[in-house]
């Protein structure tokens, strides 16, 4: 190691000289420091250390005058919790009367500490005394006093009113009202009296020494109760006098303040306070602030002369530094880690516009490193727009106003992020000193933004290229979505529909779609078919084209839904469903026609016969049903082949159709055998002019092809009231008919007639009459015993 140069030793040299030269002035200077340091402290901070003290008693006192007034309180509530109680178990109608609840009225009286008094109430304000020797109330307090707090409905079940007079001349009491658990008759609460000067005595053993006042003052500013008594002040809204309002509207449970000019008296005061734990009361302990201090000065002036305490002093001037410098990094450390740990970058910059400060966040995402932290943060921006933004940015940090900005960055590996950078001045002494501001990465944001839009877009061309109708509205029933489908339909210019009302966009329409749009605000979805012949739709031919037919629409609407579940609209789908029905249709009629002659088939001559006898029914109308079995049919069919018998049922089922009306019912129900069904039969004797006409219409012979085939029928029939027919007894009754006919010759009619009226029935028309293959002929077992009737008249 090269050895010290001469130089540095003459310099080092002088340096321990002046030290030394120095030395006394300095200490001396330090002195005077401390001396002066001393003067200040006993000017500056002692008064302040007799405050604390007197704090902290005054703290105590208001400890225990509070615990006083809460036990005094809580034996007042209990009392008028064990009233409540035994009212439960005395329903009577008058409970002011009772004999039991006097007795513990009067009990609570005389053993309680502070009750004066307990009494019932009403929810306007009347009081009746207990017991109630008229009947009548005792005082009115007028329907807007403390008690009507007790019917509304988040109201404590607790109140405590202002104090009151309940006579002219009486002591001031405190009063306190409980909710009845099950108000009877005019009563809906229970109220005690508490002797204020009872509570007043409390607060005088606690305040001993001269200058010290204890003030009770409920949560809204009320003054409940002071000593010393200061006239007119009890019952006064400290809020209301000018400087009463000392506390903020939630102030903490405890603590300590001063006052200048105290409302009560106009004195200047230290005061120490307590919020009740169970009751919406504070209570403040107070003294003289000028009391404290009338000694002080005579101290100060004798504090000059204890000048060996100035070593001490300084000594302990200097702890007391160090301690606070302790403090003071404890509490920079403290900030440095929380902004490190925070999840946005915090920066903070001089009147330059340089960043003098920056937490680990903002490096992390500006990839700055700190020795470029000044400017670094330009590298994220093209090399072309640096300069200009250093000088905007300057700019902006000289005219001092807040910052707000969203700025799109790249990072260093090419990739772009979006940051929101907001920046506020900092004040001191109402000059600006620096400028301080968080910037955060909402590039997620971004990317959650883009594919929302994106999805809309999507979503928006499906919607508007689909050959169906779409709408949206909100809950006011104004249109936030049609597609172009819905605006073809109803003549809209292209998204001239948003924001109109439904009403006006469906015109006509409206009052048919109005309850769908309703059961979808009620979270209800409804699918219903609409065509344009039955007054509610017109065609709808949404491929463009109208071909002039029955068009068939099916309507979907449903709520519209967020993610929490909140209905926030309704929307709609309309689909053209014509060429599906028409296909229903067309298997339905398969399904109910016989292929070969285009009658209605078992299936369908039942479906139909149970609707028209319902009609019927309503028209209270004679019906008549006719079986028919045609004769030597099966020689023909045995002779000529199935084309020539086929032909046969085709001619028949012609003749048929001639021989009735449009509206009779007319079915193939076997291989030759036939029904018909007739409503609107004027008399009983009609069914058998009808089966006369088939009969003949069918003896007449037949050409088919070269042949002419000579067949013929045999028709059994009954005829009944439609409020009296039972398809079951319809069905035995004309089966046993038609063999009747059979039996008798062939080529001829036979059938029941209805005489007279029976009573009404009401029974249901069934399927069950028109048996299936266990028949041969598809109208019963002819071995049965047919039921026995009565009433009809049989004509052969």
């Amino acid at each position: 190691m090269p050895a010290p140069s001469f130089s540095q030793s003459v310099a080092e040299r002088l340096q321990v000289r002046r030290l030394v030269v120095f030395g006394p002035f300095l200490a001396l200077g330090l002195v005077l420091v401390v001396l002066w340091a001393l003067v200040l402290w006993f000017a500056l901070l002692y008064p302040k250390s007799l405050v604390e003290d007197l704090q902290d008693d005054l703290h105590g006192i208001a400890l225990n005058a509070t615990q006083d007034t809460e036990q005094l309180l809580r034996e007042t509530e209990g009392s008028l919790r064990t009233l409540d109680l035994l009212l439960l178990t005395r329903r009577n109608e008058r409970q002011d009367l009772d004999a039991t609840v006097s007795l513990l009225a009067d009990s609570l009286r005389d053993n309680s500490r502070g009750i004066t008094d307990v009494m019932l109430a009403s929810a306007d304000g009347r009081l009746w005394r207990i017991p109630s020797v008229t009947g009548e109330p005792y005082v009115d307090l007028g329907a807007k006093s403390f008690l009507s707090e007790l019917g509304r409905p988040s109201a404590p079940s607790i109140v405590l009113g202002a104090p009151i007079r309940l006579r002219p001349g009486a002591h001031l009491v405190l009063p306190m009202a409980t909710r009845l658990s099950a108000p009877t008759g005019p009563f809906t609460a229970t109220v005690g009296f508490i002797d204020l000067d009872a509570l007043l005595r409390l607060y005088r053993t606690r305040s001993m020494r001269s200058g010290m006042a204890v003030l009770l003052e409920r949560d809204d500013g009320v003054a409940m109760a002071r000593w010393p008594e200061v006239p007119g002040l009890i019952g006064t809204n400290m809020r209301q006098v000018p400087g009463g309002e000392v506390l903020p509207p939630s102030p903490p449970a405890s603590g300590q303040f001063m006052v200048t000019q105290s409302p009560a008296d106009g004195r200047d005061r230290i005061v120490s306070y307590r919020v009740l734990q169970d009751y919406p009361l504070r209570l403040f302990v107070s003294f003289e602030r000028d009391r404290i201090l009338a000694g002080y000065l005579q101290q100060r002036r004798a504090v000059l002369g204890f000048s060996l305490l100035v070593t001490v002093i300084a000594v302990g001037l200097m702890a007391w530094f160090t301690r606070l410098q302790q403090r003071a990094r404890l509490r920079e450390a403290e900030r440095e880690a929380t902004a490190d740990a925070s999840p946005m970058g915090l920066f903070r910059c001089d009147l330059q516009g340089r960043t003098v400060y920056a937490n680990e966040t903002y490096l992390r995402l500006l990839e700055v490193d700190r020795r470029d932290l000044a400017w670094g943060w330009l590298d994220r921006l093209p090399a072309s727009e640096r300069e200009l933004t250093r000088e905007q940015w300057a700019a902006l940090v000289a005219v001092g106003e807040p910052l707000d900005r969203v700025r799109q960055l790249t990072r260093r590996d090419g990739t772009e992020m979006l940051v929101r950078l907001r920046m506020r001045p900092m004040r001191l002494g109402g000059r600006i000193v620096a400028h301080a501001g968080t910037i955060a990465d909402i590039s997620a944001e971004l990317a959650a933004r883009r594919e929302r839009e994106r999805s809309q877009a999507v979503m928006g061309a499906m919607a508007q290229s689909v050959n169906v109708m779409m709408l949206a509205v909100d809950t006011d029933e104004r249109v936030l979505f049609c597609n172009k489908a819905f605006e073809r339909r109803f003549d809209i210019p292209e998204k001239s529909g948003l924001g109109r009302l439904a009403s006006e966009v469906f015109g006509d329409l409206y009052p048919a779609v109005h309850p769908l749009i309703e059961r979808a605000f009620a979270g209800e979805t409804s699918v219903v078919e609409m065509r344009d012949d039955d007054g509610i739709s017109r065609p709808m031919p949404l491929d463009g084209e109208d071909r002039g037919e029955t068009r068939y629409v099916e309507l979907t609407y449903a709520p519209l839904v967020t993610d929490d579940g909140t209905i926030i609209g309704a929307y709609g789908v309309a689909r053209d469903v014509t060429d599906v029905k028409q296909e229903q249709m067309r298997l339905l009629k398969a399904s109910n026609t016989d292929p070969l002659t285009e009658l209605l088939n078992r299936a369908g001559f039942a479906s139909q016969v149970n609707a028209a006898l319902g009609r019927a029914t309503d028209r209270d109308e004679l019906v008549a049903l006719l079986y028919l079995d045609l004769d030597r049919f099966k020689p023909v069919n045995d002779e000529y082949g199935h084309p020539v018998g086929d032909a046969l049922l085709q001619a028949v089922a012609g003749r048929l159709r001639h021989a009735l009306r449009p509206q009779d019912l007319v079915a193939r129900i076997g291989g030759d055998e036939f029904a018909v069904f007739l409503t609107h039969v004027a008399k009983p004797v009609d069914a058998q002019v009808v089966a006369d006409k088939l009969v003949h219409a069918l003896t007449m012979p037949f050409r088919i092809g070269a042949l002419e085939l000579h067949i013929g029928t045999s028709v059994g029939f009954c005829v009944q009231w439609a409020r009296q027919a039972d398809i079951d007894e319809l069905v035995t009754q004309a089966d046993e008919q038609l063999y009747r006919a059979k039996r008798a010759g062939r080529g001829r009619s036979s059938g029941n007639l209805c005489a007279e009226r029976k009573p009404a029935q009401a029974q249901a028309p069934s399927d069950s009459a028109w048996p299936g293959a266990g028949s041969p002929r598809g109208m019963g077992d002819p071995s049965r015993t047919p039921k026995p009737h009565s009433g009809p008249t049989e004509i052969s």
